[in-house]
């Protein structure tokens, strides 16, 4: 599962990065541009600690914060992209796409921590 997250926090960070460069010539309202750029930088903020982890183990209080918040915004951006298109008619397929890729991140992020002691 470890493998997997970290898998998923390297192309979510590439994708919040794409997500954040898409904003800066975008003719688009206001407030989408604040959340493409809200979820780029959250992509990138919670896949420093899943790279750190891989080369040096770090608290696992804050690796199981990071992935619940992730489950957390993966499924609430999920939630805001059905609801967008179902309102404006319009799918959402980047919303879609990044709030499932969240999910994942932060489900595989809270299944392959280590019990620590177990293999001792």
């Amino acid at each position: 599962m470890k493998v997997i997250s970290i898998l998923i926090a390297f192309l979510n960070a590439i994708f919040g990065v794409l997500l954040i460069l898409s904003c800066v010539s975008a003719g688009e309202a206001l407030g989408w541009i604040a959340f493409k750029t809200g979820a780029g930088i959250l992509a990138i903020y919670f896949g420093i600690p899943t790279f750190k982890d891989s080369i040096q183990p770090i608290a696992q209080s804050r690796l199981l914060l990071s992935g619940l918040l992730l489950v957390i915004i993966g499924v609430s951006a999920f939630a805001f992209g059905v609801h967008w298109s179902i309102i404006s008619g319009n799918v959402k397929n980047t919303v879609l796409l990044f709030g499932g890729s969240l999910f994942v991140q932060g489900l595989t992020s809270v299944l392959g921590m280590e019990t620590g002691g177990i293999y001792d």
